[in-house]
């Protein structure tokens, strides 16, 4: 093409730039067949316009989704208006869901291997095996803000085993119905939902719904109950998970009061 149309044009090493990915990046996906250069230059060079800019952020977009080269393949000529873009989102936020209390399932079994490895004397792997079978076969957990169970909970007798066994089969609604309140709140939490609003207010409806069903989601029992950490207990180990936590036992909280103080009831 001619040299004086080029200036129309980003290089590579442009179009990385401006995005803020690497030249690298922009390479494999032409070798993927997802952003071919629009034209070469004089000197053999990778021409890109601003068309393929919008391309690339779409791949980023779908890539940061969770879809495969493949999906993303067959997407780059869809998803032109807002509702189609949604039905996708939505459904990705029901697949991170799901990760997320597999997650946190396997989290919680590793804690409580981790106890059972500390009151052991010596190595007992089929022992070990049978822990993490039992906790992640038989449902015998729920999925706290905290993911943690009580120490030793594997070494109850039989008989109690039974009980909870029972007692876990009839929690099992309950249990859904805090992965989706929790997972309401983290998004509400992100989105930085007034206290006040609507939302705020059905969410602290919830909340004390289930706290008036199953029992009180914000006291430990002696058993694998529903628990929400007070700020007091907040540990000195800021990781992600953490931080998270503590944010939306903050934010169910302080709504739960707002949605009282709202109604007229007594926190």
């Amino acid at each position: 093409m001619p040299e004086d149309g080029e200036q129309q044009y980003m290089t590579v090493g442009e179009l990385a730039d401006k995005v803020g990915v690497t030249v690298r990046t922009i390479q494999y996906y032409d070798q993927e067949n997802l952003l071919k250069p629009s034209a070469k230059g004089s000197r053999n060079q990778r021409l890109y316009t601003e068309r393929d800019e919008e391309k690339l952020y779409k791949i980023l977009c779908f890539k940061f989704m969770g879809l495969s080269l493949m999906e993303i393949r067959q997407s780059l000529e869809g998803f032109e208006d807002t509702n189609a873009v949604k039905v996708l989102l939505d459904e990705k936020i029901d697949d991170v869901e799901k990760e997320m209390s597999a997650l946190m399932k396997r989290f919680a079994t590793l804690k409580n291997l981790s106890e059972t490895v500390k009151s052991d004397d010596a190595v007992n792997w089929q022992h070990y095996a049978h822990v993490i079978e039992r906790f992640q076969d038989e449902g015998k957990y729920l999925w706290k803000l905290n993911c943690s169970f009580e120490e030793n909970a594997y070494r109850e007798q039989e008989s109690e085993q039974r009980e909870l066994q029972k007692e876990y089969a009839e929690k099992h609604r309950a249990v859904e119905q805090w992965h989706k309140l929790i997972a309401d709140a983290i998004r509400l939490l992100h989105q930085n939902e007034p206290l006040d609003s609507s939302k705020s207010r059905e969410i602290a409806r919830r909340y004390l719904a289930m706290e008036k069903e199953v029992g009180s989601v914000s006291r430990k029992t002696n058993h694998h109950d529903f628990v929400i950490f007070d700020s007091a207990e907040k540990s000195s180990v800021y990781d992600s998970f953490h931080e998270l936590r503590f944010e939306v036992n903050e934010f169910l909280q302080n709504a739960v009061k707002n949605y009282q103080e709202t109604q007229g009831e007594q926190p």
